[in-house]
């Protein structure tokens, strides 16, 4: 999903969020290992949420083409901030909102992750300088 959300600049999800991600919001964007080949276990970028939620059915991602009919229906435009591939691993032992180091896919899953709680700005800004240094070591 993420080269749909970075190219065409949407966000989709299964329920509607506006009552945790607004239009001038931040989300982080991370690929789970589960499903990815490339980026799996990597933060990937954070983009910059432009407008509300709206709901459309039209089939854009890749496991709703393959169905024909739209499953992240609720949907954002958005922005990309900075991209890039920050290893999780990597940040692991800076960042504080993943408390249990033994459990990060309790923080990670779903959406919106970290338990349903913003990220501290803290955490927002290692990542953002994780993802800024990928691009600099390519």
């Amino acid at each position: 999903m993420w080269d749909i959300i970075r190219d065409k600049g949407i966000y989709g999800y299964k329920e509607n969020l506006a009552e945790y991600i607004k239009e001038g919001d931040y989300i982080i964007i991370y690929v789970s290992k589960y499903y990815a080949k490339r980026y799996g276990g990597k933060i990937v970028g954070i983009v910059k949420v432009l407008s509300g939620w709206y709901e459309d059915h039209t089939p854009i991602y890749p496991e709703e083409t393959v169905r024909n009919r739209g499953i992240y229906i609720f949907r954002v435009k958005v922005e990309p901030v900075v991209t890039g591939e920050c290893d999780m691993k990597k940040i692991l032992d800076k960042i504080r909102f993943i408390e249990d180091k033994g459990q990060i896919a309790k923080y990670l899953r779903n959406a919106p992750a970290n338990l349903k709680r913003p990220i501290p700005e803290y955490d927002a800004k290692i990542i953002e300088e994780c993802l800024k240094e990928s691009i600099l070591n390519i």
